[in-house]
């Protein structure tokens, strides 16, 4: 009766325990996928106001872009683009965003409606896109976004 007991109590124990591991990790992936989609909104909020000190701080220096006509560039290229008004962005809205975190890395993938100009001609009204993030100092950063035309 004894050993029944106190298996019964180690069981109980070790789900307990596992439950509430559970539960923290949940939180974390909680307020993580949270501060991520943050940032997401941000970022278009700051590429919107041409507010380079914002984008700044979310590209990380090696930051790349892929655009939906496939050009390569990085984080002084955009910077660059929004200065000169080459690259004019009116409104972004963004949708259906899934995060998935990968310890000190993430992926959100979405999609987005946007209104705006490049190089003189209409940037494309809807797309989809997948951004790639790394945790550097305790906060998410982009390194890396692709983007193609929403079919």
């Amino acid at each position: 009766m004894k050993r029944t007991i106190a298996v019964f109590v180690l069981v109980v124990t070790l789900v307990a325990v596992s439950q509430a591991q559970k539960d923290r990790t949940g939180q974390a992936s909680d307020a993580a996928t949270q501060a991520l989609i943050s940032v997401e909104n941000n970022w278009v909020d700051a590429l919107v106001k041409s507010d380079m000190t914002a984008l700044d701080s979310i590209l990380a220096d090696t930051y790349v872009d892929t655009d939906e006509h496939s050009h390569r560039g990085g984080k002084q290229d955009v910077f660059s683009f929004l200065k000169s008004g080459d690259l004019k962005l009116d409104s972004i809205k963004l949708s259906d965003m899934q995060v998935h975190i990968y310890g000190d890395a993430a992926v959100v993938i979405g999609n987005s409606e946007q209104a705006g100009s490049f190089l003189g001609g209409p940037i494309a009204a809807k797309i989809i896109f997948t951004d790639t993030f790394v945790k550097q100092d305790g906060k998410w950063r982009v390194v890396a976004s692709h983007r193609s035309v929403a079919p």
